[in-house]
């Protein structure tokens, strides 16, 4: 009798949030109590009120698809070694690795640049791919993602990481001097935690609890002290 009433609890509860996100997904009270409990369905429609691409078209839709890049083979590599990752059939395998290459091909030619062995845009495909979208919303929130997120030259010795040395000075004065004597700069260990929203070194349930946080908050300013608190905790474990 209980278990029965859980389902059907459980049941109500699914409707109640699939309708509130529906709806448009204003209240983000709401979102907070339940994101924990959310499916990979209900997650999607989270991120992508989160992300403001909800109801928005096929980006792709103008492109001829032709994969030509000087780097599509590289760009193709890396695709493969990003869905080898992940737990799917052989026929999911290959359609995933096209999803992702047309992602990150696409891009590149949208915004005319280069895909580079250092670039951390399939780990931040990789918690994006769990929510099993169809590639129009795949590449609206990888976008979005980019655009609002990922801060701008966010490359070695870029301007990102000088603010976030600064961040440091001023909290951890100690830690930046030790650092600095060691010839360890922020983009040394930072880049890709910067560049990836921490995907590309956290297991994917934990990126997914990390995004249903980041996304919400909407601070572009966040990353820092998220890398703030992290080398500081580290400090503090070593220390012990």
């Amino acid at each position: 009798m209980a278990d029965a009433a859980e389902e059907a609890l459980q049941g109500s509860w699914d409707q109640d949030l699939a309708e509130a996100l529906d709806s448009g997904g204003s209240d983000m009270e709401m979102e907070r109590s339940v994101v924990q409990e959310s499916s990979a369905q209900h997650r999607a429609k989270m991120w992508k009120i989160a992300l403001n691409v909800s109801g928005k078209g096929d980006s792709l839709s103008p492109w001829d698809g032709v994969l030509d890049l000087p780097e599509q083979s590289l760009i193709h590599q890396r695709s493969e070694q990003l869905i080898d990752q992940l737990e799917v059939s052989e026929e999911e395998r290959r359609d995933s690795v096209c999803d992702v290459e047309s992602v990150i091909s696409f891009y590149c030619k949208s915004r005319n640049i280069c895909f580079s062995p250092e670039t951390s845009w399939p780990h931040l495909l990789k918690p994006l791919l769990g929510l099993r979208l169809p590639r129009s919303d795949l590449y609206n929130c990888f976008y979005a993602v980019m655009n609002k997120h990922i801060p701008r030259d966010c490359v070695p010795s870029g301007r990102p990481f000088h603010l976030y040395r600064l961040l440091l000075q001023y909290h951890e004065p100690e830690l930046c001097s030790f650092l600095d004597t060691k010839k360890i700069t922020p983009d040394s260990y930072a880049i890709n935690w910067m560049g990836s929203l921490f995907s590309s070194h956290c297991p994917p349930d934990v990126t997914r609890a990390l995004w249903d946080c980041y996304l919400r908050q909407a601070d572009p300013f966040l990353i820092f002290f998220l890398m703030l608190i992290i080398l500081v905790n580290a400090k503090y474990a070593e220390g012990e």
